[in-house]
């Protein structure tokens, strides 16, 4: 699923985002602004499609302004062992 675009410092980021095995995994696209058009690789695997657009959207502006790559706020193992609400007893 492809996000609106995001203009920064003149380059276009639009993030591409699909589910996974129950988490997303997104991609970047860059459009540079003499048209040139490139897409990362797999930007891992996270909750959710807000978190990976954020990320995403994060990881090309830290290769624009030429800053260390960000890391996810959580890891996979974290999330994979937490209950999935519907799991959850109401009797509890």
């Amino acid at each position: 699923m492809h996000s609106p675009e995001v203009i920064y410092k003149g380059f276009a980021l639009t993030p591409v985002v699909a589910p996974d095995d129950g988490m997303y995994t997104a991609m970047l696209i860059v459009r540079e602004p003499a048209g040139t058009q490139r897409a990362t690789g797999m930007l891992g695997e996270f909750p959710s499609p807000q978190e990976a657009r954020r990320f995403a959207f994060l990881y090309g502006m830290a290769e624009i302004d030429h800053r260390k790559a960000p890391e996810p706020d959580w890891t996979e193992k974290e999330w994979h062992s937490r209950k999935h609400p519907r799991s959850a007893s109401l009797w509890n």
